[in-house]
C-alpha cells in the first residue's frame, strides 16, 4: 500500500468525517459531491450511516482512501463490530487470539491493541474490527493506518470480508466472477479515491440480492451472568449485561440478526444454582435469544426444573435426541425455522448422547438420549427442503468435530461443551464454530448471501472486557437476582447437634468431624466406594445449631467440582502417602476420608509413613479397582497429587461444587451429629 502523508488539519477532518462512535448519523447533507460521478451512491451510503459528513459538511470525494478509512467503511457497511481494546500495560505482552485447552482463560493479552501504531489512532475500533475478521493484517507490529489503499487491495479487503479467510480463495477473482467488482479495479495498482471506494461498496450493499444475516452465538455460559476474574488474569472478563449491549449496538443498524446458545447455560454458579436456572433464563429472555440446545449440564437439576425453565423461556429449547419415557417432551423441539430478511434459516439442536453420565442419576430418571449423529441427520432431513441454510447447535464435546463427517446438510455448527476459543474450521461442507465459555466472548458470524445462496461468512470473537458498557436493563435484572441470592444465603438448610470442627490445625493435621461429613456427602452423591477430600479445601467451622447456606459457603468457598474416578488400591495408598508427607506441617494436601481408615507413623520418613489402609475393615487390595469420589482440584494434580491425575480413569464429572454436595447431604438428613470415628490414626505424632 502506498504511504500517504497527512497534515494535522487533514487528520482532524478525517476524524470528523469518519467519527469514532458507531454508528453516527450527520444531521446535514454533504456539500461537495455535486460534481461527483458517485453522488447518488455516496448519498445512499450516507443515509445508512456507512458514511458520515465532516464537521464542515464536506466529503472530500477525490482524496485517496487510507487504510483506517477503509476499515471504517467495512465495519459500518458490513455490520462488523468495532472493537475497543484495553490499554497495553505491559509493552512486552504479546497478542493472543485463541486457546485450545478447556482450562484456558481470557487474560489481558487477548484484548490489547493488535499493533503499536494504532493505539492512539482515531480509527482504532474500526481497525480492530477488520483485523478480527481478518479482512486485513498486521506486519511487524505495524498496521500503517494512514497508508493509502490501491484499487486491487480494496477489492481484496472486500472479498475477505464477504467470503471469509479460513479457507484458500482467490478473493479478487471471486469478486469479479460474482459481479461484485470489475476486473479492471481488481487488477489496478492505482490508489483508490474515497468516491471510488464508495461507489464500489454501494454496488455490493445495494445489490437487490445481496444480504447479510448476523448470527450471535454463545455456549457453556454456566450461569456466569456477572463478570469474574479468571485465574492468572489481571482484569475481569465476561458479563451478560456487557454482551447484551454489544449485541444491541449491532441490532440498532442490522435488524437481520439471530442469537443462539449451544448449551449449558442455566446453572453452575451461585446465582444460577440457587435460583434453579431461573435467573439465567430471565436474562436470556431480556437479551432476546432465538434458540438454545440442551447441553449435558442442563440436566444438573431434576426433569421438572428443566421443564419449568423451558416454560419460562421466550425461545425454544432444542434437542433432537432427548426423550422422556420414550417420547419427546412437548417443551423440546428437534429444530426451528427462522425467516430473516427472506432467508429461511433452520436451527437444529442435538445433545451429547452420553449426557446421563455427566450428572446425578436422579436427574435423568426416565430420560434417554438417542444416538446424536442419527438424530441430527434425521432432524436435518426433515427441514432441508424448507430452508436456505441450516445451523447445528451441537453440544457434543469431542464429537463436535466428528458431526460434519457423519451428518450431511449442516452449513454452520456451533459446537458446545469443549470450552475452547478457536477460529472457524471448515470440515467437509460445514463450518465449525468453537464459542468459548462463561460469557467471556460473544461470537459474531456474519453470513453473506447472494441470490439466496450463502457465498461466505466472516467471524469475530468479541471479548467481554471490563472497558465495555453494560445494557442497563440486563444489569438491573442481574442485580435483582443477585439481591435475592443475598437473602437466600440466610436460608437454613439443616442442623447440627455438635460443633463442626473445620479449623486449620484440625483439617490439615488430623481427623475432622466436619470433613468426615463432607467426605460422606461425596459418597452419597456419587455412589463411590471411597471419598478423598483435601483438608485445605475446608476453610471454616460451623457452630452447633442451624446451618445456613452462608455457613456452607464459608466452609467450602472454592468452585471445586465433584468427580468420581476409578483408581487402584495402590494409587489410593500412594495418594494417602503423599497426603501425610508434610506432617507435622499443616499442609492443605492432608486427606480427609470416607469409606476407608488409614494409619500412618509420623516417625518414619516421608514416602513410607502409611502403615495400614482398611476398606470395610479389611486391608486394601492394591490390585483392585475402586470408585473414588473427590474433587477436580485433586484429579487435576493439585497439591501435587499427580497419581490422581495420571493413574486414574474418570467415571463421572459433575457440575456439583463440593458445597452443593454438602448442602444436599444436609437437606436430606436434616439433622447431623458427625463424630470422630478413627478414620485417621497417627502413630508417634
Amino acid at each position: 500500500m502506498k504511504k500517504g502523508l497527512a497534515s494535522m488539519s487533514v487528520i482532524l477532518l478525517m476524524i470528523a468525517f469518519l467519527g469514532t462512535t458507531f454508528p453516527v448519523q450527520a444531521k446535514s447533507g454533504i456539500s461537495d459531491i455535486g460534481s461527483s460521478a458517485y453522488k447518488e451512491q455516496i448519498e445512499a451510503l450516507y443515509s445508512r450511516g456507512v458514511i458520515t459528513g465532516s464537521s464542515d459538511g464536506r466529503f472530500y470525494p477525490r482524496r485517496l482512501l487510507t487504510k483506517a478509512e477503509a476499515a471504517a467503511l467495512l465495519v459500518r457497511g458490513f455490520h462488523l463490530s468495532p472493537i475497543q481494546p484495553i490499554e497495553r500495560k505491559n509493552p512486552e505482552m504479546k497478542k493472543t487470539f485463541t486457546y485450545t485447552d478447556p482450562l484456558g482463560v481470557i487474560d489481558d493479552s487477548f484484548s490489547i491493541p493488535s499493533a503499536a501504531d494504532i493505539e492512539r489512532h482515531w480509527g482504532l475500533p474500526y481497525i480492530e474490527g477488520v483485523l478480527k475478521v481478518k479482512s486485513d493484517k498486521v506486519a511487524n507490529d505495524r498496521y500503517r493506518p494512514n497508508d493509502t489503499v490501491t484499487k486491487a487491495q480494496w477489492v481484496e479487503m472486500l472479498g475477505k470480508t464477504i467470503f471469509g479467510t479460513e479457507q484458500p480463495i482467490d478473493f479478487k477473482r471471486k469478486m469479479v466472477d460474482l459481479g461484485l467488482a470489475s476486473a479492471e479495479m481488481a487488477q489496478s495498482g492505482d490508489a483508490i479515491t474515497r468516491e471510488e471506494a464508495a461507489g464500489s461498496l454501494h454496488a455490493i450493499l445495494f445489490h437487490p440480492e445481496f444480504k447479510i444475516v448476523t448470527v450471535f452465538a454463545t455456549s457453556d455460559i454456566h450461569s456466569h451472568l456477572e463478570p469474574y476474574k479468571p485465574n492468572g488474569a489481571e482484569s475481569e472478563i465476561g458479563g451478560l449485561a456487557k454482551m447484551s449491549q454489544a449485541i444491541n449496538r449491532i441490532r440498532s443498524v442490522q435488524p437481520n440478526t439471530l442469537l443462539v446458545d449451544a448449551g449449558d447455560a442455566p446453572y453452575n454458579t451461585n446465582i444460577g444454582n440457587l435460583t434453579e436456572g431461573a435467573s439465567t433464563i430471565a436474562v436470556m429472555n431480556e437479551m432476546k435469544y432465538d434458540a438454545m440446545v440442551l447441553g449435558n449440564h442442563d440436566f444438573d437439576f431434576p426433569f421438572e426444573v428443566l421443564k419449568r425453565n423451558a416454560g419460562n423461556a421466550k425461545f425454544p429449547f432444542l434437542s433432537a435426541n432427548t426423550l422422556y419415557h420414550g417420547e419427546r417432551p412437548d417443551f423440546l423441539k428437534p429444530s426451528v425455522i427462522k425467516e430473516v430478511d427472506g432467508i429461511k434459516i433452520g436451527i437444529v439442536g442435538v445433545t451429547d448422547d452420553q449426557s446421563a453420565f455427566y450428572t446425578h442419576p436422579k436427574n435423568v430418571e426416565g430420560i434417554t438420549f438417542e444416538d446424536h449423529f442419527e438424530a441430527a441427520q434425521k432432524a436435518v432431513d426433515e427441514i432441508k427442503e424448507r430452508t436456505d441454510l441450516i445451523i447445528g447447535l451441537a453440544h457434543l464435546h469431542g464429537d463436535n468435530k466428528v458431526l460434519p463427517t457423519r451428518v450431511n446438510g449442516i452449513d454452520i455448527e456451533i459446537g458446545g461443551g469443549q470450552d475452547i476459543v478457536a477460529f472457524p474450521q471448515k470440515i467437509g461442507d460445514t463450518w465449525l464454530i468453537s464459542p468459548g465459555k462463561h460469557a467471556e466472548t460473544l461470537n459474531q458470524i456474519n453470513i453473506q448471501f447472494l441470490n439466496g445462496q450463502m457465498i461466505g461468512l466472516n467471524f469475530a470473537h468479541i471479548f467481554m472486557t471490563d472497558n465495555l458498557e453494560e445494557d442497563p436493563a440486563v444489569a438491573n435484572l442481574i442485580q435483582h437476582y443477585s439481591d435475592q441470592i443475598d437473602d437466600k444465603m440466610k436460608e437454613v438448610v439443616g442442623h447440627t447437634l455438635t460443633d463442626l470442627d473445620g479449623e486449620r490445625q484440625t483439617v490439615r493435621l488430623k481427623e475432622s468431624n466436619l470433613a468426615n461429613a463432607i467426605a460422606d456427602s461425596l459418597i452419597e452423591l456419587t455412589g463411590a466406594d471411597i471419598a478423598l477430600q483435601n483438608g485445605g479445601g475446608v476453610r471454616a467451622s460451623i457452630a452447633k445449631g442451624d446451618v445456613t447456606l452462608e455457613d456452607i459457603y464459608a466452609v467450602l468457598p472454592f468452585d471445586n467440582t465433584v468427580v468420581m474416578v476409578e483408581a487402584s488400591g495402590q494409587t489410593i495408598w500412594d495418594a494417602l502417602e503423599h497426603g501425610v508427607s508434610s506432617y507435622p506441617e499443616a499442609a492443605g494436601g492432608f486427606l480427609q476420608v470416607s469409606g476407608l481408615q488409614y494409619t500412618f507413623d509420623a516417625a518414619k520418613p516421608s514416602g513410607s509413613r502409611i502403615v495400614e489402609v482398611l476398606v470395610d475393615g479389611q486391608p486394601i487390595d492394591k490390585t483392585k479397582k475402586y470408585k473414588v469420589a473427590t474433587n477436580d482440584f485433586l484429579t487435576g494434580g493439585g497439591d501435587k497429587f499427580d497419581m490422581l491425575k495420571n493413574e486414574t480413569t474418570q467415571l463421572l464429572k459433575t457440575k456439583h461444587f463440593l458445597r452443593d454436595a454438602f448442602t444436599e447431604y444436609l437437606e436430606k438428613h436434616n439433622t447431623i451429629n458427625p463424630q470422630l470415628e478413627k478414620r485417621i490414626q497417627i502413630l508417634n505424632p
